[in-house]
């Protein structure tokens, strides 16, 4: 640390005849797309019936069936004589594709450099490597006096608020060992942790957690700043700013989509 002056596209269903309805009129193939996607969002919800997916989403009798069968047959649904249609193990597969293919520097890029833009202040990602902290993201201070941590870089987690943030899950024991002067429950009410350095520049730094799809934490978002700029109503302010920006990141992985 240091303190300076300053994506081809995929076709889902099969080619054919462009369906009629009850009006005469042919289905548009966007139409058929959307129903089908409706479709699969009213099965995130556990097993339903034809009925009710026909009363839910205002569907024919006909048209439900066709397009639950084509989703049935991609794999995309399942069904179950007594129970209905659920979500099927295609699914599974492509939701790993995606996690696998998404990149959580790439995806926190935007968020670090809008609350930086907001903030003027320096904003960091990081990862937890056994007692370790990694910046594997930045975005740079707009001040004239800076904090800078460059990609790469490595902290010791009981001397940094990303370390407290990554701790958050963790058992009251393992917290307890890491930071025996703090308590866990008051880091974990607020949504964010803070830390200022002993000594030197008393570097002020507060983080707040990043969680994937399963709801673990696997990153955190900090924002860095010194004591000149950083007043405990803009601490609140900023740790407001933080909590919001590490909860977008989160939902972009996949964190609060209940299947």
């Amino acid at each position: 640390m240091q303190v300076a002056i300053a994506p081809p596209a995929v076709d889902a269903f099969p080619e054919a005849p462009a369906p009629v309805e009850a009006g005469g009129k042919p289905e548009r193939s966007s139409q058929t797309l959307t129903r089908a996607l409706d479709i699969l969002d009213a099965v995130r919800g556990g097993p339903i019936s034809l009925p009710d997916l026909e009363r839910q989403l205002g569907l024919s009798r006909s048209t439900a069936h066709r397009l639950a069968t084509a989703l049935v047959e991609r794999r995309l649904l399942s069904h179950d004589p007594r129970k209905g249609y659920r979500l099927g193990p295609r699914l599974m597969d492509l939701g790993f594709l995606a996690h696998e293919a998404t990149d959580l520097a790439t995806v926190a890029q935007p968020t670090l450099d809008a609350i930086s833009q907001r903030t003027d202040d320096a904003t960091n990602l990081a990862i937890r490597d056994g007692d370790d902290v990694v910046y594997i993201a930045r975005s740079a201070s707009r001040r004239r006096v800076v904090v800078r941590h460059r990609i790469g870089d490595r902290n010791r987690i009981a001397d940094t608020a990303l370390g407290r943030a990554l701790l958050l899950d963790a058992p009251s024991d393992v917290w307890t060992e890491y930071f025996p002067l703090e308590e866990l429950k008051p880091a974990i009410e607020d949504r964010f942790t803070r830390h200022v350095d002993a000594e030197g520049d008393r570097i002020c730094c507060i983080a707040s957690p990043i969680r994937g799809a399963s709801g673990a934490i696997v990153a955190a978002l900090s924002l860095s700043s010194i004591p000149q700029y950083m007043t405990s109503e803009r601490l609140e302010q900023a740790g407001r700013y933080v909590i919001e920006g590490a909860d977008a990141i989160s939902r972009q992985l996949g964190w609060g989509w209940k299947i």
